[in-house]
């Protein structure tokens, strides 16, 4: 029996449509928790996370630099590594960090917040959660797509003899609900795959 399901791919490759495709599959899952609890117990390194009593499975970007601990926090767990074309991600989070600010030379990235100063704010939960996986809050270019070959190598290692509980899964690039699953032992749903962002993952990429 799968005991959680971690979606480990890095923001803005297909992790919302995962998140839904979870949810429909019968997989309780949480897209990008960012409440107070969640962040608290990530900066305290406490990896049995409070929301994963309520939820059987977590997606996107908190739980991307830890899938080590929460192998081991969790045993029996399933990890989905959601990728895509990297050129195209590299334009897409730039559009995407560009629409809230988060971009080189902004007069107000460091006062976007009245609470800037306390660590548990919204401005430092958002901080904290870029710096853990970019090792930076703004977008640059050369380090993301460092980060993201890095990642994507790190992943594949670390599951090399234990391939039966990675699926590496390109939902930008085709995949459905086949290999996903497949790999989850489910019945593939008489519903078409949820595609969530795909209008705005096309507008990124063509201005991008």
């Amino acid at each position: 029996m799968i005991n959680k399901v971690f979606g480990i791919g890095l923001s803005r490759t297909g992790t919302t449509s995962l998140n839904t495709a979870l949810c429909i599959l019968g997989i309780k899952s949480i897209h990008f928790p960012d409440d107070v609890q969640t962040y608290r117990e990530l900066m305290e390194a406490k990896y049995d996370l409070t929301v994963l009593k309520t939820y059987q499975g977590i997606t996107d970007t908190p739980v991307v630099p830890i899938y080590p601990q929460l192998d081991q926090a969790y045993p029996g767990s399933k990890f989905i590594l959601t990728v895509r074309e990297k050129e195209s991600w590299l334009d897409s989070v730039e559009q995407y960090w560009k629409k809230f600010g988060w971009a080189r030379g902004n007069p107000d990235l460091f006062t976007m917040s009245p609470k800037k100063y306390h660590y548990l704010s919204e401005y430092g939960c958002w901080a904290f959660h870029r710096i853990a996986v970019y090792g930076c809050c703004v977008f640059d270019r050369a380090r993301f797509s460092y980060v993201y070959d890095v990642h994507y190598r790190n992943v594949l290692a670390y599951f090399a003899s234990r391939r039966h509980d990675l699926l590496v899964f390109n939902i930008c690039g085709g995949d459905g609900w086949a290999p996903l699953c497949k790999f989850l032992d489910r019945p593939v749903p008489d519903v078409p795959f949820p595609h969530q962002n795909r209008k705005s993952e096309v507008a990124d990429a063509r201005t991008g």
